[in-house]
């Protein structure tokens, strides 16, 4: 958000407190350093050295925006927020479950648990869009953390919301994510806060996203719904893609539509976590089991019978396996193998979520 950003900018020489470890947006969390930026793998549009504070933005393809505010005097990042570019609307958000242009404020108090505690300063405030209004959130396990998002009303909306024909909740979305150290945001909006009574801690994990008080999300495990799809990753013994997958949207744990298809493989998010060795799936993966097999062309690849994408290099996923007791051998011919290789995202949608991250894909390969 432009305004909202000025805003923050002209803040900057303000001392923020300690950094903190924190999840993360754009691969980056609190208290890493400026120089970890390099891993977003392109120059910043634009760098400002403003007070205390080092100040860089991203402009990303789909016109989304980074911006990341370091201490000078350590290189530790204080501030993150990641902007909507209104180019895409549902594009994700680095948090689970809320997207850009298309959750509402009214979906995200649900999917919080409440409205959190608000700046006073930031309660509702104008853009050059419109109208804003921004929702804190304490993080569960990381003090001096504070997540927040910033919806915005646009357009016709605004004054439907004044006269009292929409509600704000219903037509405000979520145009920023921020991720800051609670010091640093108090110099920046004040101390002056106020505080839902419901509001608690959310527990912010990699697809999963809860209140600290609510119960453990569901999880699919080796003699549940993702049976079939652990029991093939084990590659031990034959079994066909089409059963796997079959099963898995039968138990709904993945849904009949694909999130995306790249060279014939068809990609699901899972609606549950599902955990392999250590490894927690973003997407599953199976070979083009709906009758089109080798796409590609015989022998350009060894065959994906049944995959997961999961977060890693291929060296930190390998050795994650390892330390579960899975070691992978060396690939033998007319033999189920498990291996791991470099993954990544063609839908534009799942690569603008894990921009920044590295990703691995762990495959059983039958042949």
């Amino acid at each position: 958000m432009r305004h909202l950003r000025s805003c923050l900018l002209a803040a900057a020489a303000l001392l923020g407190s300690q950094g903190v470890g924190a999840q993360s947006l754009s691969g980056l969390s609190l208290s890493d350093t400026l120089a970890r930026t390099s891993t977003i793998g392109m120059a910043p549009s634009a760098s400002n050295e403003m007070g205390p504070h080092s100040l860089r933005r991203w402009t990303f393809p789909d016109g989304n925006e980074l911006s990341v505010t370091a201490r000078r005097s350590d290189g530790r990042i204080v501030y993150m927020e990641s902007s909507w570019g209104g180019r895409v609307p549902g594009s994700p958000t680095d948090y689970p479950g809320v997207k850009f242009g298309e959750t509402t404020l009214t979906e995200l108090r649900r999917l919080m648990g409440s409205n959190g505690f608000t700046y006073a300063s930031r309660a509702v405030f104008k853009t050059d869009e419109g109208i804003g209004t921004s929702n804190s959130y304490e993080i569960a396990g990381r003090p001096g953390a504070v997540l927040t998002f910033i919806t915005l009303v646009r357009g016709k909306y605004v004054d439907d919301v004044g006269s009292g024909k929409r509600k704000l909740g219903d037509v405000a979305k979520v145009d920023s994510v921020i991720l800051a150290d609670a010091g640093y945001l108090e110099g920046a909006w004040g101390k002056e806060r106020g505080m839902d009574p419901a509001a608690r801690p959310v527990v912010w994990t990699e697809g999963v996203e809860r209140t600290a008080n609510s119960a453990p999300a569901p999880s699919a495990s080796s003699d549940g719904p993702a049976a079939p799809l652990l029991r093939a990753l084990e590659c031990q013994s034959p079994f066909k893609p089409e059963n796997v997958i079959g099963a898995l949207q039968r138990s709904g744990v993945i849904g009949r539509k694909p999130a995306q298809r790249m060279d014939g493989i068809p990609s699901y998010v899972p609606t549950v976590p599902v955990t392999f060795n250590g490894l927690t799936a973003l997407t599953i993966e199976a070979w083009n089991y709906e009758g089109s097999q080798f796409t590609r062309g015989p022998g350009t690849a060894p065959p994906v019978h049944v995959a997961m994408t999961v977060l890693g290099d291929e060296k930190q996923v390998t050795e994650t396996l390892k330390r579960n007791g899975i070691a992978l051998k060396a690939w033998e011919d007319d033999k189920p193998n498990l291996y791991v290789t470099d993954g990544g995202y063609s839908d534009p949608k799942l690569a603008a979520q894990y921009r920044g991250r590295k990703l691995s894909s762990v495959i059983c390969s039958l042949h």
